[in-house]
């Protein structure tokens, strides 16, 4: 999952759920909903913890759904940290082994260097058992290069980084998206240059990979006022099941006109057509959970709606239904997590507006007791804060769930990564 903002290979601003541009929401604030400017004195919902601080020192980049992981009873976090200097990127990665209450210090999984001197905010993440592995795009004189490492001890220590895509090209490399299954590893994301949707996947832990396999196009523009394509993948693996999903247009625009998606049953040896999972126009960027034969997606309307459609044969047909905000407010994009016991999950921000103007935020969570096809009525995560931005992390970790978020302010400048539990 997704209403991120996240910086493009030249220095410009991408935004999914703030669109730069035509046919944008109301409150456009340049980058997409979801930091918190948090007093300490701040109240939570009475269901979730008080938000605990994850990151010591201020200035993560928490740009994407796909930043939050859990296996093992552990939580996997990855997040950028930004110049100022032209050696100063790194990747930065973190976990918690008590469900968000305390988190380790923060390791360097790459570091800037002459032929690599820029990170490209939205990274991904993914766990499974004993295996974690984490996507990353670099810029620098050498192009553009998407990364995997992989740690096959619960993140204690982390594998080699193995180049996975590199172009040249101005128009550089889209957003990645990783998922880890029963014995194999995907990554996928979008080769700007040809609008290709492309994936990879490892039967050998992130040893090697085998050779990328094209699953369709897109012609989707990251910016209403530039040609920058990238479908913004969104996936979700199960056993040996994998769904890729990404924005799809017929022509150049920034607003998608359906959300596609091909499934494997078979650890990415063959897959489906390219189904359907909403014809409606969204902002794209789908997120996505699975949990043997379910799948649920949820992507975000420019109306400011949430679409959650529904899949209970791996893929095969979906079913949809909207989340509509009451009168003056509209809904970030969610982010989905499957349970156990055929229980589900979905968190987002409400945003209540004034003529026009953001007003109120409030980070807001709804259940549904039958896998998705009902939903109970939201309830807060927190009380109402002058301004939440970016999106939230919801993790499902042994049926225990945590939500991640940042505060930050309207200028874009980021602040702390915190964490809310579950009661």
């Amino acid at each position: 999952m997704v209403v991120h903002s996240c910086t493009t290979h030249d220095g410009a601003v991408m935004t999914t759920h703030r669109r730069v541009g035509r046919r944008a929401p109301l409150s456009s604030l340049g980058a997409a909903v979801l930091a918190l400017l948090l007093l300490p004195t701040l109240a939570f919902g009475a269901e979730w913890t008080g938000l605990e601080r994850v990151t010591s020192v201020g200035g993560s980049r928490l740009d994407s759904l796909h930043q939050a992981a859990s296996a093992k009873n552990v939580l996997h976090l990855v997040h950028a940290r930004l110049g100022p200097g032209r050696a100063d990127d790194k990747v930065v990665y973190q976990r918690s082994g008590n469900d968000g209450r305390s988190w380790s210090k923060e390791r360097a999984i790459f570091k800037a260097n002459a032929r690599y001197r820029k990170v490209v905010p939205n990274l991904a993440i993914e766990a499974r058992d004993r295996l974690v592995a984490v996507a990353f795009r670099v810029s620098g004189p050498s192009g553009h290069t998407l990364f995997v490492r992989v740690s096959r001890n619960g993140g204690a220590t982390f594998g080699k980084r193995m180049a996975l895509f590199a172009t040249r090209k101005r128009d550089g490399i889209g957003v990645p998206a990783v998922a880890v299954g029963n014995d194999f590893i995907a990554v996928a994301w979008t080769n700007r240059a040809s609008g290709e949707i492309k994936v990879r996947t490892s039967r050998n832990d992130g040893q090697s990979f085998k050779p990328p396999r094209t699953l369709g196009a897109t012609k989707v523009s990251i910016d209403c006022q530039d040609t920058l394509t990238d479908g913004l993948v969104g996936m979700a693996a199960n056993d040996k099941s994998l769904h890729v999903a990404w924005s799809d247009a017929g022509r150049r625009q920034c607003i998608a006109d359906d959300i596609k998606v091909r499934t494997s049953l078979d650890r990415g040896a063959s897959w489906s057509s390219a189904r359907t999972i909403t014809e409606r126009d969204t902002f794209g960027w789908p997120e996505l959970d699975a949990r043997g034969k379910t799948v649920v997606a949820t992507v975000q309307t420019p109306g400011g709606s949430i679409i959650v459609s529904r899949s209970e044969k791996n893929g095969r047909n979906w079913r949809e239904q909207t989340f509509k905000p009451p009168s003056g407010h509209i809904f970030s994009a969610a982010d989905v997590a499957l349970l156990p016991n055929k229980k589900a999950q979905v968190a987002y921000v409400k945003e209540r507006l004034k003529k026009g103007k953001l007003i109120s935020t409030r980070l807001v969570s709804r259940r549904s007791p039958d896998d998705g096809v009902s939903w109970n009525k939201p309830k807060p995560v927190t009380q109402e804060a002058k301004l939440l931005r970016m999106a939230p992390n919801l993790v499902n970790n042994e049926s225990r769930l945590t939500v991640l978020v940042q505060s930050g302010q309207l200028d874009g400048k980021p602040r702390h990564i915190h964490a809310s539990r579950l009661r």
